[in-house]
């Protein structure tokens, strides 16, 4: 039993290793809904990283339009560069706190298994969402 457990999480890392770092896109148009209904644990999980990681990308290139944005309208501004620095400061302390209430929401799973590696991730897709979605909004 516990050489199986070994193999399948073997697998399903050596699974995860593999796309990222030949940047193939076993998981390409994947949602939550479809990694859920993946019948396989580790497919879960490497679905549900590979979903984290595009949505982290989104975030970041999200904030890098807010930024270009923030450019464009830099003489209607009265502090610009203490408005830039307090919304890296911002974004920075976005970061801590979606990964410490990730990471709280995953160690309510036994510690590095299959369910704490899906609930962080769904947590870090839904905190990443919610912040590409304040930065599409953004008011100035």
């Amino acid at each position: 039993m516990k050489k199986y457990i070994i193999s399948i999480f073997y697998l399903g890392c050596t699974i995860n290793v593999f796309a990222e770092e030949k940047d193939i896109i076993f998981f390409k148009n994947e949602s939550l809904d479809s990694c859920y209904r993946k019948p396989m644990s580790p497919a879960v999980q490497n679905c549900m990283i590979y979903l984290s990681g595009q949505k982290k990308r989104e975030y970041e290139k999200q904030f890098k339009v807010l930024l270009k944005k923030a450019e464009n309208v830099k003489g209607e501004f009265h502090n610009y560069s203490l408005f830039l620095k307090s919304l890296y400061l911002a974004k920075s302390k976005w970061d801590e706190y979606v990964e410490g209430e990730c990471m709280a929401q995953a160690y309510l799973d036994e510690n590095e298994s299959f369910a704490f590696h899906i609930d962080k991730n769904v947590c870090l897709i839904n905190g990443f969402n919610e912040r590409i979605i304040y930065y599409k909004n953004y008011q100035f």
